[in-house]
């Protein structure tokens, strides 16, 4: 068995045989304009067993998979500090104490991009 992640609409990851059949593409094919709709931008992965007469998989919503078995690893920034605003006869001045630090992260899930909050 090997092991998917699967990133889009949900992050999930799912095992499938190893010699399971996986393809990825639109929903549906282009209008006869060649133009897909909105629903079709995001991608479709299908898993087949054997032949593509035998699908046993589908995931609407993807926007990108891979293989965990594959080594991976995304450099990012980490940022600290503070803007600090100082206001005098001159004026308003800004000062920025910042720090940035680069590292190379494996974890894809810690990657993903904070949903927003609302207060």
């Amino acid at each position: 068995m090997k092991q998917l992640l699967v990133f889009g609409d949900k992050i999930f990851k799912i095992s499938i045989p190893d010699d399971a059949k996986v393809t990825y593409g639109p929903w549906s094919p282009p209008t006869k304009k060649g133009h897909w709709d909105e629903g079709s931008k995001a991608g479709t992965l299908r898993i087949y067993q054997g032949t593509k007469d035998n699908i046993i998989a589908c995931f609407a919503g993807v926007t990108g998979f891979r293989d965990l078995t594959m080594d991976y690893a995304e450099q990012i920034i980490k940022e600290e500090g503070a803007t600090i605003w100082k206001d005098d006869e001159k004026g308003y001045v800004r000062e920025d104490k910042i720090k940035r630090d680069k590292e190379w992260m494996n974890d894809p899930l810690l990657l993903e991009k904070p949903k927003k909050t609302r207060k």
